[in-house]
């Protein structure tokens, strides 16, 4: 058996200094003994630009993904979330959930500094900056009182289609770099920004307005699971209120409507629709409680309002409603999701900002926006400088399973990889937690019974999830790897090790909590997909380890697509370009 931690360190003994941040293949074989490769010697020229080298993902199923051609110039000073345009309240909200989901390690919670991530700051900065209205619009008084009606008339439709014409925002990050709160943070402040403006206009009808019969905003996702996730940060984030005594340090323009009673919490109505639960239940709510701030729901959930009998324009909810986020949007605008996304969006004839967020940008989700939304003054883009990049504390490695002792066998280089893992020194005193990734559902209950009969992987320690399990089922398996890492001695089953084998059904946005390991047993289909599963491991800048399982066929899978990848990462900078980590596929092939 190897350990991969000695296997580990070994390689950064063996390899010279300054290849050390060079992609490298690590073959296990018998004895724990490895072949570690580097693609290239440091002293050896990069390609030339145009170079066949330099085209990254230029074949095959692993060039989905769209060659990005500028990033969002972020400012390098802002270091705290003060420095942002975030209501106070909400501000505050934040960042009490933020400390609540934080790996305190014996730390209090206040010591905790909270620092805006790259995709934060610019995604924030965009979505709250104030609507622009051509000059040309612009007259004084004299002017308009000169006008006839005729042109006073036209003037106000001019004007008034600038200002209330839809915006369209795409935000792409990679993943693990806090995107939910690039969104939520600009999205919950626009809505207490809406309800101060009602409020100091006319206070009774502000009042009048919580108990209307509408939807403000929606966030819809692809997965059920994403729809729990999301939901459970709103809903902590507005259960936060402020101490006893103590106030917001606001400006004068915030002062009336903060020293409120109510405005000490968020007090917003949010709300889920997700499988199994009855549509029935969110009008009942809408008639006897008011609006519905943020709902949170999957686009098959609200098309199949067509099909409701008994609720009379069931639509109708979301006549006046201004805001909606499309979170994995890429995903929300492939073949499987396009029709009931676009359906949605035009039942929502109000909407002024349309906020598309995801970890990847596929050529062909790139086409669609460019289709979808012509009118290119309406379309506000904020792209990190990372997307499409792995972290370097992500360490990649390829464990080859026609070599001995595992001849051929992946599920025999799959148990020893899950023994090493349990075994080695990392995440002392706690469970370790290990995902699995495998391409097809029905391989999902296969690999799972063979690790408990073969290789004694104790059945309370693992389990299978995939679409043809209940989502009720789903939620109660996955506890485990979406909270924080248990103690050892805590658990109610005295586990040491917990495994999840899955597909991508759980690839994608899911924020797996400190999840160190993630062992990939073949290759995945596309280069997107290949960005989501290794992200569910190394999130907001902290460690994991990335184990690929291959054979002689996988070798053969996609070889012209690998041949032309290439990063374009400098060495000295902390992460490296997914073309980059392709290479260390190439290298076995």
């Amino acid at each position: 058996m190897f350990r991969i931690n000695q296997c580990v360190k070994l390689v950064s003994q063996t390899l010279p200094k300054e290849w050390k941040t060079t992609p490298t293949t690590i073959t296990f074989t018998r004895g724990g003994r490895f072949i570690a490769k580097a693609k290239r010697h440091p002293k050896q020229k990069p390609p030339q630009r145009g170079s066949l080298e330099t085209k990254v993902f230029g074949e095959g199923k692993f060039a989905q993904l769209h060659n990005k051609t500028g990033t969002t110039k972020v400012e390098t000073q802002i270091n705290n979330f003060d420095q942002l345009k975030i209501f106070p309240i909400v501000r505050q909200a934040m960042l009490n959930e933020i400390r609540s989901q934080y790996n305190l390690k014996g730390r209090d919670a206040k010591d905790i500094t909270i620092k805006p991530t790259v995709v934060q700051t610019a995604a924030i900065r965009k979505l709250t900056q104030s609507r622009k209205v051509n000059p040309k619009l612009k007259i004084d008084e004299d002017e308009y009182n000169a006008m006839t009606d005729a042109e006073r008339i036209q003037y106000e439709l001019k004007y008034g289609n600038e200002v209330e014409k839809t915006r369209v925002f795409t935000i792409a990050a990679e993943t693990g770099s806090g995107k939910t709160w690039s969104y939520l943070a600009p999205l919950l402040s626009k809505l207490k920004e809406d309800d101060m403006a009602m409020w100091k206009a006319d206070e009774q009808k502000y009042q009048d307005f919580k108990k209307a019969h509408q939807v403000r905003s929606m966030i819809l996702v692809p997965t059920n699971e994403l729809v729990e996730q999301v939901y459970d940060v709103l809903k902590r984030v507005n259960q936060f209120e402020l101490p006893e005594g103590e106030n917001l340090k606001v400006s004068e323009n915030y002062q009336a409507f903060s020293d409120l009673e109510e405005n000490r919490r968020l007090r917003l109505s949010i709300k889920k629709l997700n499988q199994g639960d009855p549509p029935v239940d969110l009008f009942r709510y809408v008639e006897e409680y008011g609006k519905i701030d943020v709902l949170v729901t999957t686009p098959g959930k609200i098309t199949a309002f067509s099909k409701l009998e008994n609720i009379n324009r069931p639509f109708r909810i979301f006549t006046n409603l201004r805001y909606c986020v499309l979170d994995e949007a890429d995903t929300l605008f492939d073949d499987s999701f396009e029709k009931n996304t676009t359906d949605v969006i035009t039942h929502l004839p109000k909407l002024l900002e349309l906020i598309l967020v995801s970890a990847t940008i596929p050529k062909a989700f790139e086409k669609k926006i460019s289709k979808l939304f012509p009118d290119t003054s309406a379309l506000i883009r904020v792209t990190t400088p990372s997307l499409h990049r792995i972290p370097r504390s992500i360490k990649v490695m390829t464990i080859d399973a026609d070599e001995s002792p595992y001849n051929g066998s992946k599920p025999r280089a799959l148990g020893q990889a899950i023994y090493a893992i349990s075994n080695d020194s990392t995440e002392a005193g706690h469970v370790k937690r290990i995902i699995v990734f495998v391409n097809e559902k029905s391989e999902v209950d296969g690999i799972v019974e063979s690790l408990i009969t073969k290789y004694k992987v104790r059945p309370q320690d693992i389990c299978g999830v995939s679409g043809l399990v209940k989502i009720n089922e789903r939620r109660y398996m996955l506890e485990p790897f979406l909270n924080p890492a248990e103690k050892i001695g805590e658990s109610s089953d005295d586990s040491k090790v917990k495994i999840l084998v899955t597909t991508d059904l759980l690839a994608r946005g899911l924020n797996f909590q400190s999840v160190r390991n993630v062992i990939l047993l073949g290759l995945p289909r596309s280069s997107v997909d290949l960005v989501h599963r290794l992200g569910r491991t190394g999130r907001m800048h902290q460690q994991g380890r990335v184990f690929i399982i291959l054979d002689k066929r996988d070798k053969k899978s996609w070889i012209k697509g690998l041949a032309g990848a290439v990063s374009k990462t400098p060495r000295n900078n902390n992460q490296f370009d997914i073309g980059n980590y392709l290479l260390i596929l190439r290298n076995i092939m």
